[in-house]
């Protein structure tokens, strides 16, 4: 059922209800108020005879005027004022009519029965019989019956009112809640430039708000997600390339010298030479070309994934990579931090750190002039955490990267390594911070969330821009 039909229902349920109590309220009341009524009635008009039979003392035909007065007071409503003498009038039982229609004889009944009064006419010392005061009930059945007639016909107006009414405003209150369900039907269709009028009650106005939130967000994360798709698949056409481009001007010079010295040493086998000195020569010079080979390939390897890390962990991977920085920049001071307590990381959690650390070090001994580097490695408290990372509710590793540089110039282009460093750390749902210190040089901090042990199996987009 709508919620108009529920509304309207309610209401109708409401209004009958009320109608019925008050029609029984009325009835039940009708007895007594008739009673009232009647004894009242009876009352004024036993006085009023009496007055009237005293008033006819000394006249001069007191028996005309009697029977004058009682053809006048025939046509009185609630009583009946006869003579005794006269037969019962039958009037006070009949059932009467009105504008609300014929007055049931029951609710005449309700009054019970009511005793006539009888009144002496004595005049100038002649008895002129008794007149008989009876209650006529069905007068004032009728007077009760059209007020509880105007009652109900009046509720049902009001009710058939406040239905219509009712019905229309929840029409229009509703309306915006179409518009809403419209909008969730383009949402689920892959329309995101969707936007909903923010009317009706301040209820229904509040949903349309957020539901425009919602539709901007799905259609910046849609837009964002293609970006970085396009990226991922533009990052990899251009490790392919630098991969293809390092094979073939490092690898190959070295591997066509290889086979140069292998053919060198086939032809003087071949020709019998005997010089010993020769053929050690270009045996040395072959080992010579191999362990570059070698060396290359580690090279590359490192590149595509970091030797050790899974083996050795993140510790030790981390001063491995340091001790090397300091073997290729020996002015440089580079010091490193990890704590003891850090969180168990999964694979993609660590190479992220790593990776991290690897980049701020490579941008601050390349590009900063930097003669002192501080790397810290801490669990995340949850007071300093960025409200990004505080929702996800896992374990956070802080990673943090300070030179003593020269800092960012302004309008500075962030580097291909930092963007794609930026984008690993929101892939994994964390966030990063690139900023000039106070006291000079730049600063490199990222909250980085653990994955916990169920997610671990799972792939992420961290590990596919990995």
């Amino acid at each position: 059922m709508s919620i108009r039909f529920r509304l309207n229902a309610l209401i109708i349920a409401v209004s009958g209800l009320g109608l019925a109590l008050l029609m029984v309220a009325l009835v039940l009341n009708a007895g007594p108020r008739m009673r009232a009524e009647s004894e009242s009635t009876m009352r004024l008009a036993a006085e009023f005879v009496e007055t009237t039979i005293a008033s006819l003392e000394g006249t001069h035909d007191p028996a005309a005027r009697l029977k004058v007065l009682l053809g006048g007071l025939k046509e009185l409503r609630h009583v009946h004022i006869y003579r005794s003498d006269e037969p019962h009038p039958r009037i006070a039982e009949e059932p009467l009519s009105g504008s609300s229609g014929s007055v049931p004889r029951w609710l005449a009944q309700l009054a019970g029965k009511s005793a006539a009064t009888e009144v002496p006419v004595v005049v100038n010392g002649e008895d002129f019989g008794t007149l008989v005061i009876a209650p006529r009930l069905m007068d004032e059945a009728l007077e009760i019956w059209e007020s509880i007639m105007n009652f109900t016909l009046g509720g049902a107006i009001l009710a058939i009112g406040a239905v219509l009414l009712m019905s229309l405003m929840t029409a229009r209150l509703l309306r915006p809640i179409n518009d809403v369900g419209d909008a969730l039907m383009a949402l689920e269709s892959g329309q995101y430039k969707v936007e909903v009028p923010e009317g009706g009650p301040p209820e229904i106005a509040s949903i349309c708000r957020k539901l425009n939130r919602l539709a901007s967000t799905l259609l910046n994360t849609v837009s964002e997600n293609k970006r970085l798709a396009q990226r991922l698949v533009r990052v990899q056409d251009e490790e392919r390339k630098d991969l293809a481009r390092e094979l073939h001007d490092e690898f190959g010079p070295y591997l066509f010298a290889v086979r140069a010295a292998v053919t060198a040493l086939k032809a003087e086998i071949n020709r019998g030479g005997a010089d010993p000195q020769k053929l050690l020569a270009m045996c040395d010079t072959l080992v010579g070309h191999m362990e570059t080979i070698q060396r290359m390939n580690r090279s590359v390897l490192q590149k595509l994934r970091p030797i050790g890390l899974e083996e050795y962990g993140l510790k030790a991977k981390l001063t491995s990579l340091l001790a090397m920085l300091r073997e290729s920049h020996p002015r440089v001071v580079v010091k490193l931090t990890v704590d003891d307590d850090l969180p168990p990381g999964d694979e993609t959690s660590n190479l992220t750190v790593y990776r991290l650390v690897q980049e701020g070090l490579t941008n601050a001994l390349r590009h900063a002039d930097a003669t002192s580097v501080e790397v810290m490695i801490a669990r995340g408290e949850d007071e300093a955490l960025p409200a990004v990372v505080q929702s996800k509710a896992l374990p956070v590793i802080h990673v943090s990267v300070a030179d003593n540089g020269r800092g960012l110039p302004q309008e500075a282009k962030l580097s291909y390594g930092i963007t794609g460093m930026s984008e690993r750390v929101w892939a994994s749902g964390g966030e990063m911070r690139l900023t000039n210190a106070e006291d000079g040089g730049v600063r490199l901090d990222a909250w980085i969330p653990i994955a916990s042990a169920e997610a671990r199996d799972a792939p992420t987009a961290a590990q596919a821009v990995a």
